[in-house]
């Protein structure tokens, strides 16, 4: 019987493993396409010392324990990149047999484009991504000045695209879980307009900008999307029973598209309030502009510029009226951040105030769960808790 071979330590080599003069560890094994293959390290095992002025590695025996796990599994080493990956999860990603709409298509590839897609690890073969090189790109975005909140949707968006790996058989665990936690932040609070707030924007809009008096009104007390909102149609308004029908939205990337609504709990019908009925019924009085978009015609709602509206003209122009207003108000009274999604929480916040059943708000925000109305959309401060502990009888101011 032959002698087994050791090591410079007088350790027994496995099968494959071998010395090199060097020092350095070398093993051979043939991979599932039938190719012979060598892998490299300093250290035999991870608690040995890697010779100096040597880069530290993993150990052999670690790299085996992997090679191994990928030929019991057969799972080939494949050449595509995390890059590479990405752009498939967006071709294929699929949500209730959905594919992703095009705007959030090309939302995804205009964050990864700008952000992760030149950096060395998104070049890198999905299956030789460590945990490390998921830190590294989040420390690098932090470093560049990218924000908590954009990290954590890179960190959702990497999970998922890993998980797709992992389907594929391209990779043994997900090597995303708990990278966030070794960054350092927090994500913006949402939180919504205060009865104050709301009331002085809502006067100081009808003073000195009555488009946008007519838009912010609306969107607060139907609590629609914004794409809900641009879409809307005289044809989707039911005068006699007042009645407003959500079935799609208008969405805008390089061009603009009618899509169905975010979701299937999006579907559905709003009454109107007073004084939407007010607004509705003299915006529709005016003679609709000539637009058509894939066969839907008189919109309801324009930016300034008379064109349809989207998201970003219309915060733009909301914007520009809360800096103007911010001017006229006490610093308590003054609003520091503003979108059409703000006005969106402050209405579902003052429904809930108001004592509404969260069944009907749910239904009215297009949620297809209580709990997204609750904890997210559902603020509550401390004049919300005073009225209610002063309903209750429990204080006296």
């Amino acid at each position: 019987m032959s002698e087994k071979r050791k090591d410079s330590k007088g350790r027994l080599l496995r099968t494959g493993e071998s010395q090199r003069k060097e020092g350095k560890y070398q093993y051979r094994y043939v991979d599932l396409k039938g190719e012979r293959q060598t892998i490299y390290s300093w250290k035999l095992v991870p608690t040995d010392r890697v010779p100096v002025g040597k880069r530290d590695d993993t150990s052999l025996r670690e790299k085996e324990a992997v090679i191994n796990k990928k030929l019991e599994k057969g799972i080939y080493d494949s050449k595509i990149t995390l890059n590479d990956m990405f752009d498939q999860y967006i071709i294929r990603k699929k949500y209730k047999g959905r594919s992703l709409n095009e705007s959030t298509c090309g939302n995804y590839r205009g964050m990864w484009n700008k952000h992760i897609r030149s950096k060395r690890e998104a070049n890198k073969k999905v299956h030789e991504i460590k945990r490390n090189d998921i830190i590294a790109i989040y420390k690098g975005l932090q470093s560049e000045g990218v924000s908590y909140g954009t990290i954590t949707f890179f960190n959702k968006l990497m999970n998922a695209v890993f998980n797709m790996a992992l389907d594929d058989e391209l990779i043994l665990k997900n090597p995303v879980k708990r990278c966030i936690n070794e960054i350092c932040g927090n994500e913006k609070k949402r939180f919504a307009l205060t009865r104050d707030q709301e009331e002085g924007l809502i006067n100081f809009a009808k003073e000195n900008d009555y488009q946008m008096y007519l838009q912010i009104v609306f969107l607060l007390d139907t609590m629609c999307r914004i794409g809900e909102f641009a879409g809307l149609t005289i044809s989707d308004i039911d005068m006699k029973k007042r009645r407003i029908n959500i079935d799609h939205q208008l969405k805008f990337y390089k061009k603009y598209s009618i899509a169905p609504p975010k979701s299937d709990c999006g579907n559905r019908t709003i009454p109107m309030s007073k004084r939407v009925y007010k607004i509705v019924k003299e915006i529709s009085n005016n003679k609709p502009k000539e637009f058509e978009v894939d066969g839907y015609t008189d919109f309801l709602f324009y930016s300034k510029r008379g064109n349809l509206t989207n998201c970003a003209n219309f915060n733009s122009s909301l914007k520009v009226l809360v800096n103007n207003y911010n001017k006229s108000v006490k610093s308590d009274l003054k609003i520091e951040y503003i979108s059409a999604h703000i006005l969106r929480h402050t209405g579902c916040t003052r429904k809930a105030e108001d004592g509404m059943d969260l069944k009907v708000i749910q239904y009215l925000m297009g949620h297809s769960s209580s709990k997204i109305t609750n904890d997210v959309y559902n603020h509550v401060n401390v004049d919300r808790v005073e009225n209610n502990m002063l309903r209750a009888g429990i204080i006296d101011l």
